[in-house]
């Protein structure tokens, strides 16, 4: 693809905007192109249009580089992330299926049927995981449900749609959420999801709102629009939002423990009394869909409001309890010291679909509508909930912008998008780096355990003369995934 420069303007006062560029180029922008801002009266022709270059590059490295099509499915991924990367190739052929321009139309006909050999390498074995594992699978096969409501709508007659595959999506989504449904649990702390069948009981976030999203989910694009999921969806936010797994700054922590659990019924009520503080990004990600979808449904302003609180508190985290903005950039607990697992490198992708659903403006969906399952929106509550997303905009061009950055000569986007090295600066200008160590340290709030990501392996958090996204893990295709999902992000809410 040939190489051009995006400056991106937002709708936003001068004095709070800074000039970005995005290279749509499949490989690592130099260190002069990265430092070298455009200026304010340089003009594009169409900025979404090259936003969406830059997607469908970032789309065409992890289908390229990551997906084996013998076998139709991520190999480097781990079981649950191929969900999400599922989710994400199904809402990305979405996207590509929205033009009118009959190039992306093309392609996202090839990944479409990408996302058809997916369905028959897909584990299977993930059913007999842990709930939030098994759900993961249900909101992928929505995703795709939903990506066929679109092309259904917007294809002429003669274009493909791919509705034919819709029984079949349909019931690998149902398969999964009627195991999942198991996972509600009425005896310990008077409701919600358990995490595991296998483990000792522990009330997560996560868990609760995937059950959320996929049950709302359920109701809205499986075709057969099951009343009992939309039951489900209300009782599980009911729930959630009482259970005090918000810390003081109003972020989702992972969750809750339970201190009697052992002990005869004579201790006392068995309840979700010992909180785990560690806060991720995709805790705070997941459940805004949920909320987008409840009041898709019942015409309540409330939810989208609560989803709003949310995402605030995220933005304005910097400083306070559960930070993971620093500098404007979503950043883990793990990711300055290089020891995010794969599961640590797939949860900034997560937070940015889930925000991009709960932003997309607010009109009739297709599938959904035509079967009279929604509140049509008034024109005042449309352009209140496009006016308050837009003030995500320059968070949403920062981020992407930043994870584009992080690119490596193969194309494949890092998992620390606010690396120094990244946006050509040194080492000590990051509010991570250790001067006396000479490494870079993040701190973890009290009460929180992070056991997502392993410890700190030796010498992890040494700077060193090469790319810091290649310490740890390095690249995976999880790491990359996150860039796809921050550029669909700035796609379809800042460009829409």
């Amino acid at each position: 693809m040939r190489t051009s420069q995006l400056l991106l303007l937002l709708a936003l006062p001068s004095s709070l905007c800074t000039p970005l560029q995005f290279d749509t180029s499949s490989t690592s922008p130099s260190s002069s192109t990265a430092q070298t801002p455009l200026l304010p009266n340089e003009h594009v022709s169409s900025p979404r249009r090259d936003a969406l270059a830059a997607m469908t590059t970032a789309l065409t490295t992890l289908q390229s580089q990551f997906f084996t099509h013998s076998t139709g499915t991520y190999p480097t991924g781990i079981n649950w992330t191929r969900a999400v990367l599922g989710t994400l190739l199904a809402a990305s052929t979405r996207t590509l299926s929205s033009s009118p321009s009959p190039e992306h139309r093309a392609l996202s006909n090839r990944f479409f049927t990408e996302l058809i050999a997916f369905y028959y390498g897909q584990d299977m074995h993930l059913k007999q995981e842990a709930y939030d594992d098994i759900l993961w699978v249900v909101l992928q096969w929505l995703e795709a449900l939903k990506t066929i409501d679109l092309r259904t709508d917007r294809f002429e007659p003669t274009e493909w749609s791919g509705s034919e595959w819709t029984p079949a999506f349909a019931d690998r989504a149902q398969e999964f959420y009627t195991i999942a449904e198991r996972g509600w649990d009425e005896v310990l702390c008077g409701g919600g999801m358990i995490w595991s069948p296998w483990l000792e009981p522990y009330k997560n976030a996560i868990t609760n709102e995937l059950y959320i999203s996929a049950s709302i989910g359920m109701y809205l694009y499986h075709p057969a629009h099951n009343p009992a999921h939309l039951s489900n969806a209300l009782r599980a936010h009911a729930w959630l939002a009482a259970s005090g797994m918000r810390n003081a700054h109003g972020l989702y922590t992972d969750g809750f423990h339970i201190s009697k659990l052992k002990l005869p019924p004579s201790a006392g009520e068995k309840t979700c009394d010992r909180r785990d503080e560690m806060v991720y990004t995709y805790n705070q990600g997941v459940l805004l869909s949920g909320l987008r979808g409840l009041a898709e449904v019942t015409g309540e302003r409330a939810y989208l409001e609560e989803g709003f609180a949310l995402v605030d508190a995220v933005v304005s985290s910097q400083g306070k309890v559960g930070e993971i903005v620093v500098g404007g950039i979503l950043t883990e607990k793990c990711d300055p010291e290089s020891r995010c697992s794969q599961n640590g490198h797939t949860f900034k992708g997560i937070f940015m679909h889930h925000l991009t659903l709960f932003c997309t403006p607010l009109v009739p969906l297709p599938g959904a509508a035509a079967s009279n399952l929604t509140v049509a929106f008034s024109a005042d509550t449309i352009n209140w909930h496009r006016e308050v997303c837009s003030k995500y905009n320059l968070f949403l061009v920062n981020n992407a912008a930043a994870a584009w950055r992080t690119r490596n000569a193969n194309g494949v986007v890092g998992a620390w998008w606010g690396a120094p090295d990244a946006a050509g600066l040194p080492n000590s200008d990051s509010p991570f780096w250790d001067a006396q160590e000479g490494r870079f340290k993040t701190e973890l709030d009290a009460g929180a355990t992070d056991h997502l990501n392993p410890e700190l392996p030796a010498g992890a958090g040494l700077a060193n003369k090469g790319d810091l996204n290649d310490r740890g893990r390095g690249r995976t295709v999880e790491s990359h995934s996150g860039g796809l999902a921050a550029l669909r992000a700035v796609v379809e809410v800042v460009f829409a």
